[in-house]
């Protein structure tokens, strides 16, 4: 193979590779505890129902059109609102959850 065509050939696997992705996951922390202690491991889900949504979501589709971040909020009664956000791309195959809390309004 010529050195132009291995060239080419990296080329392509570097650019059709798929981006991982940057969520934000807002959890709801309850009104009363917004000015006190909270202990934030109680309130957000466990990692294997974060997979298991994210995975829903790209399988089902909604994911179209992502440039690479988006924010999901979390409440007691489960996930909602998942909002496709602007770039936001990282190298890994996994996403990279960042957290924030935010009191029930």
């Amino acid at each position: 193979m010529k050195m132009e065509h291995r060239l080419q050939c990296l080329e392509l696997k570097y650019v059709t590779k798929q981006l991982g992705c940057n969520v934000t996951l807002f959890i709801v922390v309850p009104e009363d505890r917004k000015n006190g202690y909270f202990d934030s491991d109680s309130y957000r889900p466990d990692n294997s129902e974060i997979e298991k949504y994210l995975k829903n979501l790209k399988e089902n589709g909604h994911c179209r059109g992502c440039k690479g971040s988006c924010a999901i909020d979390w409440s007691p009664d489960g996930f909602v609102n998942h909002t496709i956000g602007g770039a936001g791309n990282s190298f890994s195959p996994e996403p990279k959850v960042h957290f924030m809390f935010c009191a029930d309004a």
